[in-house]
């Protein structure tokens, strides 16, 4: 069968280009591109099916006259200013797109169950005191000061909040991909975390790419974000103090202490030790966090300078890229990962809809990334399977 030329508007062909990262193109690819644009060649429909696999953008778009307009109000919220964030990756924006459906599906299941707003959602909006909205997430979550105590490490302190939180009504959510596509890694350069408020089904999304310690931080930073009703898209991967918005800064501060109540830190730091960073590894154990944290809580306590914070920030995202590879390589148990991507309640009303009739199987695999062998496993998991 003849190759079959079609006729892409060359500014579309720059759009695409900048969408996307040129190495994954290919060679052939790329060369074919240059010669498109400079007009010596033209493309065949096989060639533009290629471009969009490669690039992950729709193949509808490289017939339009002029590139899309693609809203993304998500990124009005970002945590800092970023050139990367300017111009949003597919993978970005196509998780939030995911997560918006599902927070659509949630909002109306819950709607038409006659459920009420969720108190939780902005109920601190008008707040300024950080240990305010803290004293305030710690009730509603039925949390003590030393809540960390009762988990061994900060995977499993992680666990909790999320169970906690999804108790309240938040939607948690985490994937280190786009969907199952596990050529489509969310880059944590991009974004660590966001967060969708909203009064029926606030949502929030972690990058499960991130550190365990990180992921922990990230949660309690959104928790907040829902107390003040404000949505987030969580770029920060420096731990920035300057240059974040009020809001931020109380978020920070808030999941800071709920982290590491400072009561408990200033008993627990020694001012006799000379060696800093074994003390601030020895709080990161004790606190079940990353040691960012604890540097934070030191520098805000004025027990360190802000040279040593920096150098602390930068050494764990150092030792973060060393370990990244290996747990790359270690894989794990499929069914372990989809339960860990979901959020609990989620597949628990999906469940009871498909047995009320409202959501047929196909929509639910859907909303899932599963299918229907995945999808029965993933449910049994949660307990949300009775037939």
């Amino acid at each position: 069968m003849p190759a079959v030329n079609v006729n892409i508007q060359p500014e579309i062909i720059r759009w695409a280009l900048s969408q996307t990262q040129k190495e994954k193109l290919g060679d052939t690819l790329m060369n074919n591109i240059i010669q498109w644009l400079n007009g010596t060649k033209t493309p065949t429909f096989k060639q533009i099916e290629d471009f969009s696999k490669k690039a992950n953008i729709p193949l509808g778009y490289f017939f339009l006259q002029t590139p899309p307009v693609e809203q993304m109000e998500l990124l009005e919220y970002r945590t800092v200013d970023s050139i990367q964030l300017v111009n949003p990756s597919r993978n970005l924006i196509d998780t939030v797109h995911e997560m918006e459906n599902i927070q659509d599906w949630m909002k109306d299941y819950r709607q038409e169950l006659g459920f009420e707003v969720l108190p939780i959602v902005g109920c601190m909006k008008d707040v300024r005191d950080a240990q305010s909205i803290v004293d305030r997430i710690r009730k509603d979550l039925e949390l003590d000061t030393t809540w960390y105590e009762k988990c061994r490490n900060s995977r499993e302190a992680f666990g909790f909040i999320r169970g906690q939180l999804e108790t309240c009504g938040v939607i948690v959510m985490m994937n280190g991909v786009v969907g199952k596509n596990t050529h489509r890694a969310l880059d944590i350069n991009e974004f660590r975390a966001f967060t969708m408020v909203d009064e029926w089904a606030p949502l929030v999304f972690i990058n499960a790419a991130d550190s365990n310690g990180a992921r922990l931080f990230s949660l309690l930073h959104e928790a907040a974000h829902i107390w003040l009703g404000v949505d987030d898209l969580y770029n920060d991967r420096h731990n920035r103090i300057n240059g974040v918005s009020a809001v931020e800064i109380m978020c920070n501060a808030v999941a800071g202490e709920l982290l590491v109540p400072k009561s408990v830190f200033l008993g627990k730091w020694d001012d006799d030790e000379e060696d800093i960073y074994a003390v601030i590894t020895e709080l990161a154990g004790y606190f079940r966090c990353g040691e960012s944290v604890i540097a934070r809580k030191a520098l805000d306590c004025k027990k360190i300078t802000k040279d040593i914070y920096n150098k602390i920030v930068q050494t764990a995202i150092d030792n973060y890229n060393q370990m990244k590879e290996n747990r790359e390589k270690s894989g794990g148990n499929y069914y372990n990962t989809m339960g860990s991507r979901l959020d609990g309640n989620f597949v628990k009303a999906l469940c009871e809809s498909i047995s009320m009739g409202r959501t047929s199987y196909t929509e639910a695999y859907r909303l899932t990334n599963t299918s229907r062998k995945t999808f029965s496993e993933v449910a049994q998991h949660f307990g949300g399977m009775e037939w």
